[in-house]
C-alpha cells in the first residue's frame, strides 16, 4: 500500500510528521492551510489510501499494527504460541511467567498505542472534509464511499484499542475506556472516555460507514461486507449475541464471497491465494512495497523467516485430527523445528512465508465462528451441530465433538484458533469470554483477577505527554 504525506498526530496531537509518497505523482508535504489540504476527490482518494498504509509496518518498527504486531501479540500473549529459547529478543518477554511484558515502558505496547492513534488522527483529518468534496467523474467511486471507508477505519482502530487497553464491556473499572478524539485538533489532551462511550462511538462510526460504503471496493479496501463482519465483532464485544448472529449470517449469505474449501487451504497463504473469494479485506503488499525481511510478519514467524523464533505449541497441534487438511500445510512438526532445543519441540506456522503476501484481516470464515460464539450463548445445541458440520465439511472429515457447557465454548474458540491462528484473535477471544489459561510451553498464566488480563498498561510516554490520562488500576 503506497503512503501519502499526510499530517499525523499521536493521541492528543502534539507530534506532527509525514511519510514518503510513492504514488504515480509526487505530492509535496502539505503546506496549505488545513481547510485547503484536501480540495478534490483525487486528493481525498489518495488520503484514504494513506490510511490503509498505516496498517503496514515500517523499517524502524515505529509504524506497526494489523500487518504484523497485532496478530503476533494475539498469539504470543495467549496459550497456543511462544517465542523459542533461541530468539532475536523481539517479543521475548511474552514468555516470562512473571508477566514482565505488561509494563508501561514496553516498546511493543507503545507501538500499538501510537500507531492506532495515528490511524485515528489521520481518519479524523479526512473525515473533517466530509460534505466539502464534490464528485469527480474522472475519479473512480464517490466521495461518500471514501468517507465511509474512513469511518470504518476509525471504528476498527477504536475497537482494537478498547479491547486491549480497557476491560471487557460491563467489566471492572468501566470508566477506564480510552480517549476518543473525533476532530483533528493538534495539542488537545483528552481523558479516558468510559468503555460504554467508546463502544457507542464504534457503533456510530460503523453505522455511518454502512450508510456510505458500497459493495465494490475490492479486497484491499473496506466495503459493505467488511462492515457487516465488523458489526458482528462489535456485537460479540457488547454481548448482544442475537445481533452478532444476525450480522454473521449476513456475511455468510453474501454470495460475493465463498467459504474456503479444504482444497484451497494449501495455497491460501501463497500469493496465488490473494485472489481467493474467501478474503474480504487484506493489507496490500507487493514487490514494490514490502515491509522488509526484518520487519514484517514473516520476520519472526516460521522456519522461512529472518529470525525463526515464533511458533505454535505441541498442545495446539495435537488438536488437529490425522485427516485435517491444515496439518502439514499451515502447521508442521517436521524439518527445522526438530533441530531446536525447546521441549516440547515447536510447531512451524507456515501461513506467511513470503514478504509480498497480502496480510489477511477479514475473511468469510470468521463469520462462521462469530456465529458459533453467539449461538453458544443463545442456542448451544445448535452451535454444537453447526460446529461439527463446518469442521467435517471444510477441514477434517473425521471430526466429532459432543461436549457441552463451557467445554463447548472452549472447543469453538480452539477450532477458531486452529483456523485463524496468526490472524488477530486468540488473546482477545479468551479475554472477551473470561477464559483463564496457562501456556503449556512457557507456563505463563493469566487468571481473571490479574490486571494483565484486564487491560494493557498505558505507555509511560503517553502519560507524560497527556496529564489528563489515568493509568489502569493495578499498574
Amino acid at each position: 500500500m503506497k503512503r501519502i504525506k499526510i499530517l499525523l498526530i499521536l493521541l492528543t496531537g502534539v507530534i506532527v510528521t509525514s511519510c514518503q509518497n510513492d504514488f504515480s505523482e509526487e505530492i509535496p508535504p502539505i503546506t496549505l492551510p488545513l481547510n485547503e489540504a484536501i480540495n478534490n476527490e483525487k486528493v481525498l482518494n489518495t488520503a484514504v489510501n494513506g490510511l490503509y498504509g498505516y496498517y503496514q509496518t515500517n523499517s524502524d518498527g515505529s509504524l506497526n499494527s494489523y500487518g504484523a504486531i497485532l496478530p503476533t501479540l494475539q498469539e504470543l500473549l495467549a496459550d497456543n504460541a511462544f517465542v523459542a529459547l533461541v530468539n532475536s529478543n523481539r517479543f521475548s518477554t511474552t514468555r516470562d511467567p512473571n508477566l514482565t511484558f505488561y509494563t508501561q515502558n514496553n516498546a511493543d505496547i507503545a507501538t500499538v498505542w501510537s500507531t492506532l492513534y495515528k490511524i485515528i488522527a489521520n481518519a479524523n483529518f479526512v473525515i473533517g472534509y466530509e460534505g466539502k468534496i464534490s464528485d469527480d467523474s474522472n475519479t473512480p467511486g464517490t466521495p461518500a464511499n471514501l468517507f465511509g471507508q474512513a469511518y470504518a477505519i476509525r471504528a476498527m482502530a477504536y475497537s482494537t484499542l478498547v479491547s486491549l487497553f480497557s476491560d471487557n464491556f460491563n467489566g471492572s473499572n468501566s470508566e477506564f475506556g480510552i480517549p476518543v478524539p473525533l476532530d483533528f485538533k493538534p495539542g488537545t489532551n483528552l481523558p479516558r472516555a468510559s468503555v460504554k462511550q467508546v463502544y457507542d462511538q464504534i457503533f456510530a462510526d460503523l453505522t455511518k460507514a454502512a450508510s456510505l460504503v458500497g459493495t465494490t471496493n475490492g479486497s484491499r479496501k473496506l466495503n459493505a461486507a467488511a462492515i457487516d463482519l465488523l458489526f458482528s465483532r462489535y456485537y460479540l464485544a457488547v454481548k448482544n449475541y442475537g445481533q452478532a448472529n444476525t450480522y454473521a449470517q449476513k456475511v455468510l449469505n453474501n454470495t460475493a464471497y465463498t467459504l474456503l474449501p479444504s482444497s484451497g487451504v494449501a495455497d491460501f497463504f501463497s500469493t496465488v491465494g490473494e485472489t481467493n473469494t474467501e478474503t474480504i479485506f487484506q493489507i496490500d503488499y507487493n514487490s514494490l512495497d514490502l515491509p522488509g525481511a526484518n520487519d514484517g510478519i514473516t520476520a519472526t514467524w516460521s522456519s522461512t523467516g529472518r529470525y525463526k523464533q515464533n511458533f505454535a505449541t505441541q498442545t495446539f497441534f495435537s488438536k488437529l485430527g490425522a485427516a485435517d487438511v491444515r496439518r502439514g500445510t499451515w502447521y508442521r512438526n517436521t524439518g527445522y523445528v526438530l533441530t531446536l532445543n525447546d521441549n516440547p519441540k515447536p510447531i512451524d506456522v507456515m501461513k506467511y512465508t513470503t514478504t509480498d503476501r497480502d496480510i489477511v484481516v477479514l475473511r468469510k470464515t470468521e463469520a462462521v465462528f462469530n456465529q458459533l460464539e453467539a449461538m453458544y450463548y443463545t442456542n448451544p445445541a445448535e452451535a454444537l451441530v453447526k460446529l461439527n458440520l463446518w469442521v467435517k465439511t471444510y477441514r477434517d472429515t473425521g471430526y466429532t465433538y459432543a461436549g457441552t457447557g463451557t467445554d463447548l465454548l472452549k472447543e469453538i474458540l480452539m477450532q477458531k484458533n486452529l483456523e485463524l491462528f496468526l490472524e488477530g484473535f486468540r488473546y482477545g477471544d479468551l479475554k472477551r469470554n473470561g477464559i483463564a489459561f496457562k501456556n503449556p510451553q512457557t507456563q505463563v498464566e493469566l487468571t481473571l483477577n490479574k490486571v494483565q488480563f484486564k487491560a494493557f498498561p498505558l505507555p509511560q510516554a503517553e502519560l507524560n505527554t497527556n496529564l489528563s490520562l489515568q493509568q489502569f488500576p493495578g499498574y
